[in-house]
């Protein structure tokens, strides 16, 4: 039988749209409209009055344990825009989205806002697991019959329902490459894991390292180890002594939405040989230093995507009762100082 979701993906819509033209409210525009009833007629749709009933007499509440907005540039920002389009889209079917909030930097954070969701009678969970060995400890105190998904990053050996995100370790692969392309045959390069205890920022590091090994690649990989605190006066330490290390250094692979206080760095100094940056994340820092060529790459993450395809995935297994994916991965898109403009608003589908 023919979902709501069969309907959005096949008109190309979002699911509030498909929702709007069902029940005639709100405003969709004449050719979206044709869109949508003509997917409503190839797929046969039948609405479940039975079933519509049911969910709508029902209230559901969703926890979403992520880092501060401001955290990472901005970078969750952009995830809670997802979650709060998806919170949106779902309010007539008495769906509730519930934020908790934590310092990615302090443990103590973290634990207690986690406890704080745990005491909450929430249906289902949405997490970013960021501080490793603190939520594999504190998943294991989510009762059985609430399910939890992670975005952003992955947590082996737990009971989460799926993932969505990137594969962290072949994106770290697919920056190696672009790494040689930019700095050719020979050139030191450094690779700085930011918060070296985060699993999806090892698996980047890693990936990008068996680029070179894996390809017989003469180029000397230097890892360098930083745990982001605010005082910038540390990063930049590290950045002088990566230069003074590394006479020969062509390249910086940021593993994280940092990426512009690289080349913040090395464009305040003036270098007689080019050193060529690649990071991730399309926060308006970083976009900046983009479109000035002081950044090369970056690898985009659609963290809009991961939070509002979070929300939904909540929604059709614990809604809808549907069988779900395993994991959801997220295109590994290269944005350069070309093509970043398209990127502004392709994150959510704005049907």
């Amino acid at each position: 039988m023919a979902t709501i979701r069969d309907i959005a993906e096949l008109a190309n819509v979002s699911i509030g749209t498909v929702d709007r033209v069902l029940h005639h409210r709100g405003s969709v525009s004449p050719p979206t409209k044709a869109k949508v009833e003509w997917a409503i007629q190839k797929l046969k749709y039948t609405p479940n009055i039975y079933a519509r009933q049911l969910k709508l007499s029902r209230r559901y509440k969703f926890g979403v344990l992520m880092p501060e907005l401001h955290q990472d540039a901005g970078y969750w920002e952009q995830a809670a825009m997802g979650i709060h389009k998806a919170g949106k889209e779902l309010e007539p079917y008495k769906i509730k989205v519930k934020f908790f909030h934590f310092n990615r930097y302090s443990e103590n954070s973290f634990c207690k806002k986690f406890l704080q969701m745990l005491a909450e009678n929430l249906d289902g969970l949405l997490i970013a697991p960021i501080l490793v060995d603190q939520c594999k400890e504190l998943v294991s105190r989510i009762p059985e019959k609430v399910p939890y998904l992670f975005f952003d990053s992955d947590l082996p050996d737990t009971k989460r329902f799926t993932f969505i995100g990137q594969d962290p370790f072949k994106s770290g692969i697919l920056a190696g490459k672009l790494m040689k392309i930019l700095i050719g045959e020979n050139g030191d390069v450094a690779v700085i894991r930011v918060l070296p205890e985060d699993y999806h920022i090892n698996l980047r590091a890693e990936g990008f390292r068996s680029y070179f090994l894996e390809n017989g690649l003469k180029h000397p990989i230097h890892i360098y180890d930083w745990y982001e605190k605010k005082d910038l006066a540390e990063i930049n330490a590290l950045f002088d002594k990566i230069l003074k290390e590394n006479p020969n250094l062509k390249g910086i692979f940021m593993t994280n939405a940092l990426t512009y206080l690289a080349a913040s760095y090395i464009q305040s100094k003036s270098l007689n040989q080019k050193i060529r940056i690649i990071g991730y994340d399309l926060v308006p820092e970083n976009v900046a230093y983009l479109k000035n060529s002081a950044i090369d790459f970056l690898i985009s993450q659609s963290p809009m995507t991961q939070g509002y395809e979070g929300i939904m995935m909540l929604y059709r297994k614990i809604v809808l009762n549907h069988n779900v994916e395993d994991k959801i991965m997220m295109p590994i898109d290269i944005v350069t100082k070309e093509n970043v403009e398209f990127y502004k608003y392709a994150s959510v589908e704005n049907g």
